[in-house]
């Protein structure tokens, strides 16, 4: 987990609510931390979103885990980390279960809380879209008094605005799928694949969706082979596969490790066909 030590010259949180941190939504959402707030960024993430096309600050190995899997879901179609709380309700409701509110250790002074996860989800043609708070720790973590104590807080003040709160372990997140999907997340976007141009991404398709359609060989020497036919470094080919993938134009059995499947035999849900290709649509 990262280390949470703070710097000497961290930005004040509060100053920061002030200059906006924590409105807006999509690429307009701010988060209240920033990784840079901390002198360590131990197991930390900053990475461009699928869905929001801006960059999540994401403090924790457990953090970049679930975000993976928001980013997965197709029913999440909003993702804001480290959500500040209104400091005035959390103090209030510190003060009603008699629990000291986190503090500045520098000054003293009452620190701005915030919430893992504030996510946006389509729901039914009858509700519509809905937030949810979700906050991610370690199982270990929740034996810990005092850490019970600010997780109240925060489930009394998602309460009280009628948000669905929950708290997410490493038992509820699937290690395989997590990794596959890190596999996948900086080849989701068309410039990721930069300075292939759109007409070879195509003729990249055509070629592996048909090669492995045949299951002729495996996917490294598909890949490899085509890198080779169309006079392309090595890996291009493989990074086109990412792509896919990730947008779900090759439907794969993703409970299973994806580099495990690229050395033996892709494990199509759909079989792959051609015809996506006509929609000239690759991110």
């Amino acid at each position: 987990m990262v280390n949470k030590t703070r710097r000497k010259n961290r930005k004040d949180v509060n100053k920061r609510i002030d200059e906006g941190c924590g409105q807006g939504r999509g690429i307009d959402y701010k988060p209240a931390i920033h990784i840079s707030d901390f002198s360590s960024k131990g197991s930390s993430l900053q990475s461009l979103g699928w869905k929001t096309r801006r960059e999540h600050h994401l403090l924790s190995q457990i953090e970049s885990d679930y975000f993976y899997l928001l980013e997965w879901s197709p029913i999440v179609i909003d993702i804001r980390e480290q959500f500040p709380l209104d400091i005035k309700e959390t103090l209030l409701i510190a003060e009603q279960c008699g629990y000291n509110h986190p503090v500045n250790p520098n000054t003293g002074e009452p620190n701005v809380m915030t919430t893992d996860f504030v996510i946006t989800i389509q729901g039914t043609a009858n509700v519509g879209i809905l937030d949810q708070a979700r906050t991610v720790k370690p199982s270990d973590k929740l034996q810990e008094k005092r850490t019970l104590e600010k997780l109240e807080i925060e489930r009394r003040y998602w309460k009280s605005r009628n948000i669905d709160w929950g708290i997410v372990t490493e038992q509820e997140i699937p290690k395989i799928l997590v990794k596959n999907i890190g596999l996948l997340h900086d080849c989701f976007f068309i410039e990721d694949l930069l300075p292939l141009s759109e007409i070879l991404i195509s003729q990249i398709t055509t070629l592996l969706t048909k090669g492995v359609s045949e299951k002729k060989v495996s996917l490294i020497n598909l890949t490899s082979e085509c890198d080779y036919k169309l006079g392309l470094e090595p890996g291009n080919s493989v990074r086109v596969v990412r792509h896919l993938i990730a947008n779900r134009k090759w439907l794969i059995d993703m409970s299973e490790l994806l580099e495990t499947q690229f050395r033996t035999e892709l494990k199509f849900l759909v079989n792959p066909t051609l015809n996506f290709d006509k929609e000239r649509n690759y991110g």
